[in-house]
């Protein structure tokens, strides 16, 4: 198939199913985002990789996205953490430079003296974030600060410790037996990492491969402050005390962090062990959670989190809202996630993802929305129509994960949203494209059949008007007239085709000026005669048609003597015309076949009109008009009659007149059509 085929092809069906078309293309891309927000399970059967469906990744990037506009517009849910019974003690650079011990070879009993602050304070709960799976060293001090250690966890008998799941091809990490003993729990600290390394998830329980279960770290924690249990459910959600925390579909709870870090009450570990202890308010630490772990810059357990690095968006409304937000990156410690996945479960808003189907029918609607907007609407209201669909579904999916805890497909729709309308925007264009290249070629079919007809001028009154006009055949009143050069065949016999062809060519330019002058237009040219036309296609009314064809003619004929002045002593001939006009009914229309058309009229209207230009010789008069033109003129014209005329193969006759222009009258100016 060639190109040109081709394209044919699609001008066609973007002119004539362009709204197949469009909701195709709508249709298409809902179904293609629809399939790929389908949840997707690993080969194991979970959900870890594609809990969204092929679009996790996207969805995680709204969710960071939707906790940063969290951060700018509701600051109150900022405070939270700062509000919460919760204290952090960070060993952090400060720590480390004052001990002047590497932290991988800190003493036990700076951990044991921590703990003891902490329990000597009221503390509820104490979480120690810190592997204790070794000896801390082989000499008789170390052993002393070791059980140092175990003596702090033994007399708080609140603490509790943690241990790495033998998960993501490592082995497992276990405290030491007398840790382990003396602490009240121990949980595994292992952080969910969805695939752009960002901590969102927290694994409340795990089973292993003995059937037996282990419990996190912050669950513990949690667990042990509230004194209540968390029992698993059956529909994706665990009961923890009279609060029923909902589940992702890869068994992971949403975490609700609080800010960017420092989230809660923070202690440099420093200010215990190398100041004064008492210094510090109690209030820190009575009937609160106490954290315990690294936050040095190169701690191991510092990760990114949604709070990582505000975007663009949370960037801008903070500077709409007059706001001061921090946008360097900040990693956050892992005790510190492990103090918000604790709150989450405590104090927190059950964060939940909306179901399969519900996210379909909301992409559904989106999809609808922009769908109406860029293909019905016109262009610059339906882009604008197409932005306000955007931020409408970023200000409701904002506000359901504010106010009702529900995480909407942000970022689904929103790429719904812009490929649609980059694709329907193109279709739409192509669409309008074709059909105004469709009209140009109509335009450029009828211009060429009217340009040949008549004067450029009307020619283009006829496209503006095509609408009210019939060019496929009608009735209509005309005023015809036929002119033919008196005996020019004669003159042309005995001179050179060129020279009479230049003759022609002169006297048709300058009737064609005349005629165009008067609003009429030359039909056809025969031979050396010509038909020409008032009042059709377009008409002025069947008075003013004519008086313009009675005008038109007899200044036809002031103009064949000035041809006749001019040409005198050039060796062409002296011009004599005669002039027949009739008005009457007739049938105008385009006629022809495929790639030959043309404007014509038909009827006995123009074989009348064509009889009394012939029988302008017999009443050796200049110019005829039948009676019913004589009937339309009024006073501006002075009539004769010359009697009856019959017209060829009919067996009535019609009165014929011949004119001129009333005395001390000028010829009416009548203007061309326009």
């Amino acid at each position: 198939m060639t190109k040109r085929r081709k394209f044919a092809i699609a001008s066609y069906l973007l002119r004539r199913w362009y709204w197949a078309l469009a909701l195709g293309l709508s249709v298409i891309i809902w179904g293609v985002f629809a399939l790929a927000m389908r949840p997707l399970p690993d080969a194991n059967g979970k959900f870890t990789s594609y809990s969204y469906g092929l679009v996790t990744n996207l969805e995680e990037f709204g969710l960071d996205l939707l906790f940063q506009m969290r951060d700018v517009l509701h600051p109150d849910m900022r405070e939270r953490g700062l509000q919460e019974p919760i204290t952090i003690i960070g060993v952090d650079e400060a720590t480390i430079r004052a001990s002047n011990v590497r932290l991988q070879n800190w003493p036990r009993s700076y951990y044991a003296r921590l703990i003891d602050r902490a329990s000597q304070g009221g503390a509820s709960v104490i979480g120690v974030d810190v592997y204790f799976s070794e000896r801390g060293g082989l000499t008789d001090e170390y052993k002393a600060w070791d059980q140092q250690l175990v003596d702090a966890i033994n007399n708080a008998g609140n603490v509790v410790i943690v241990k790495k799941l033998p998960e993501g091809g490592s082995e497992a990490i276990n405290p030491l037996p007398e840790f382990a003993e003396a602490a009240s729990a121990v949980g595994f600290s292992d952080l969910p990492s969805d695939s752009d390394g960002v901590r969102r998830t927290a694994l409340l329980g795990h089973v292993a491969q003995d059937g037996s279960i282990d419990t996190s770290f912050a669950s513990n924690v949690a667990q042990i402050y509230a004194d209540k249990p968390v029992d698993a459910q059956p529909n994706q959600t665990i009961k923890f005390g009279d609060r029923t925390i909902p589940l992702r579909n890869d068994a992971t709870m949403q975490i609700d962090f609080r800010s960017r870090t420092p989230s809660f009450k923070y202690i440099s570990a420093g200010d215990i062990l190398f100041k004064d202890p008492t210094a510090i308010p109690d209030d820190l630490f009575k009937d609160r959670i106490v954290l315990i772990g690294a936050t040095n810059n190169d701690a191991p357990d510092l990760f990114q989190t949604p709070y990582y690095k505000p975007g663009l968006i949370a960037t801008f409304w903070a500077r709409v809202r007059g706001r001061q937000i921090n946008t360097a990156p900040a990693l956050m410690p892992g005790v510190e996630i492990h103090g918000n996945i604790a709150a989450t479960m405590l104090f927190g808003q059950n964060l939940r993802q909306v179901s399969y189907w519900p996210r379909v029918l909301m992409l559904l609607i989106v999809i609808g929305l922009v769908t109406l907007a860029i293909f019905k609407f016109r262009a610059s209201l339906g882009a604008l129509t197409v932005v306000v669909v955007a931020i409408g579904v970023l200000t409701l999916s904002a506000w359901t994960f504010n106010h009702r805890a529900l995480i909407l497909p942000l970022m689904t729709s929103e790429m719904g949203v812009a490929a649609l309308s980059l694709s329907g925007f193109l279709v739409r264009y192509a669409h309008e494209r074709a059909v105004r290249e469709e009209k140009e070629a109509e335009r450029a079919q009828i211009m060429d059949i009217f340009s040949r007809a008549v004067g450029p001028e009307v020619a283009d009154e006829l496209w503006d008007r095509r609408e009210s006009l019939h060019l496929g055949g009608e009735r209509r009143t005309v005023t015809l007239i036929f002119t033919d050069i008196r005996g020019f065949t004669t003159l042309s016999e005995s001179v050179d085709s060129e020279v009479v062809v230049t003759w022609l060519n002169e006297y048709f330019s300058r009737m064609h000026k005349i005629v165009t002058s008067y609003g009429g237009h030359i039909n056809k040219y025969i031979g050396d005669g010509l038909m020409i036309v008032f009042g059709a296609p377009v008409a002025r009314g069947d008075k003013l048609e004519a008086r313009a064809a009675v005008a038109c003619g007899l200044a036809m004929l002031e103009e064949v003597e000035q041809i006749s002045k001019d040409w005198a002593g050039t060796g062409r001939p002296k011009l004599a015309i005669g002039v027949g006009i009739h008005t009457g009914e007739a049938t105008c229309g385009v006629v022809g076949a495929e790639g030959r058309l043309e404007y014509t009229i038909i009827g006995d209207t123009v074989n009348l009109a064509a009889r009394l230009e012939s029988t302008t010789k017999e009443k050796k008069v200049p110019i005829l008009i039948s009676d019913s033109t004589a009937q339309l003129l009024g006073q501006d014209y002075e009539t004769r009659p010359l009697g009856d005329v019959l017209v060829k193969g009919k067996t009535l006759n019609t009165t014929v007149f011949t004119v001129k222009i009333a005395e001390r009258k000028s010829a009416p100016q009548l203007a061309p059509v326009a």
